[in-house]
């Protein structure tokens, strides 16, 4: 079993049996705010219900009914608008061209395509953009930057909120979901684990005490593109698999598509799958975790062979 580690006000990291024992302690924000009106309705995105670029997903046919054994949670109800989001027990994430990025090296806020497992766009995962001090900001930190990103459904409507403070080595992002009343509870959170050629994350889910309670360990080989996550007793219970996209894409752009499984798999190496599903605030982490993923990864500006190289991923079997 995991330590549950509860220490007031902080709490250590990595208490995960890594071949080297990382830990650290980090400071625990507030748990509850309030939402701001970014994505009540104020903004609307572009319209588009195009299925996934084909060359870039060639063969899409993911499940997509919603699994009767789902745990039941008490932070994510019928109040919450991400509830059908995240009942899906696969989702693509598409990150769009950045077009500057691409032809200036001009630093761009993220935007990502949410896809459905039929391939339907469903959403969008938005950076915020606000102002002339950003857009310097991201220039200056690149990597290291701290951002807001809201995940918004076709209308405009807010889904969740992935924040990430400053960090000069392991990125800290944290899943903050919202009710229609606007009030925001954070469901957890992912903490990258430096490792000096490994890939790796500690996953984080938020209990009704406060607690953070470990679900979920990944530890991915050098230059890997399958990121399965570890529960307690070995066995896999969902992953994050980045898909190739051919190779003037992979050299030259920031576009990737990923698959978010939400549920063990049979197919992916490394240990046993297991037959329990994630929790509605487990996928919210695993959400949050494949942005950080390509933030910390697949940028061009993460300097870490993100692009043109494939170790044991290329084109996910789905």
């Amino acid at each position: 079993m995991w330590p549950r580690l509860r220490v007031l006000g902080r709490r250590w990291y990595s208490p995960l049996n890594y071949n080297t024992e990382n830990s650290r302690s980090l400071a625990r924000g507030s748990k509850v705010g309030r939402a701001g009106r970014f994505g009540r309705g104020d903004w609307i995105p572009p319209q588009t219900t195009e299925p996934i670029d084909r060359e870039i997903q060639p063969e899409i046919n993911l499940p997509t009914e919603i699994p009767k054994d789902l745990p039941k949670s008490n932070q994510i109800t019928e109040r919450h608008p991400c509830l059908w989001m995240l009942s899906q027990p696969t989702l693509v994430v598409e990150r769009r061209i950045e077009y500057m990025n691409l032809f200036l090296g001009f630093e761009q806020a993220n935007q990502y395509a949410l896809y459905d497992g039929n391939g339907t766009q469903i959403g969008w995962i938005m950076e915020r953009d606000f102002g002339i001090g950003k857009a310097i900001m991201r220039q200056i930190y690149r990597l290291h930057r701290p951002f807001t990103v809201d995940v918004i459904d076709m209308n405009g409507g807010l889904l969740m909120t992935i924040r990430r403070p400053f960090s000069w080595i392991n990125s800290h992002i944290k899943s903050v979901v919202v009710d229609y009343d606007g009030n925001e509870t954070v469901v957890g959170e992912s903490v990258q684990s430096w490792h000096l050629w490994r890939r790796r994350y500690n996953l984080f889910r938020s209990d009704d005490d406060g607690d953070f309670v470990q679900f979920g360990k990944i530890d991915s080989g050098f230059l890997r593109w399958e990121f399965p996550i570890y529960n307690e007793r070995g066995e896999i219970s969902g992953s994050v698999s980045r898909n190739f996209g051919g190779f003037f894409r992979e050299a030259f752009t920031d576009t990737g598509v990923y698959i978010l499984r939400m549920d063990g798999m049979d197919n992916i190496e490394g240990g046993p799958p297991s037959d329990q599903p994630l929790t509605l605030e487990e996928r919210a982490v695993v959400l949050a975790n494949a942005v950080s993923i390509d933030f910390d990864y697949f940028s061009r500006h993460s300097g870490v062979g993100g692009g043109g190289f494939i170790i044991g991923g290329g084109s996910a079997d789905i």
